[in-house]
């Protein structure tokens, strides 16, 4: 396995997961929010999956690194 590699994917991968975090308590704060424009939610909550939908795929990587290791 390419240690160095997997340690760059985990790297993004905290990076994606913090993103994820803030994208979706920004989408939750504006959802909550009543004078929030439904434009703005859904924006929000695009970026949110966005951002979440990168992270997933970062793993995915991870776990191929893993497996061709195998």
């Amino acid at each position: 396995m390419d240690k160095a590699r997997l340690h760059r994917l985990e790297v993004r991968y905290r990076a994606a997961l913090s993103g994820a975090v803030v994208a979706k308590a920004q989408y939750l704060a504006l959802a909550g929010e009543p004078s929030a424009m439904p434009a703005a939610i859904e924006r929000a909550k695009l970026q949110w999956l966005k951002v979440d939908a990168h992270k997933r795929a970062i793993v995915a990587r991870m776990g191929e690194l893993e497996d061709a290791a195998v």
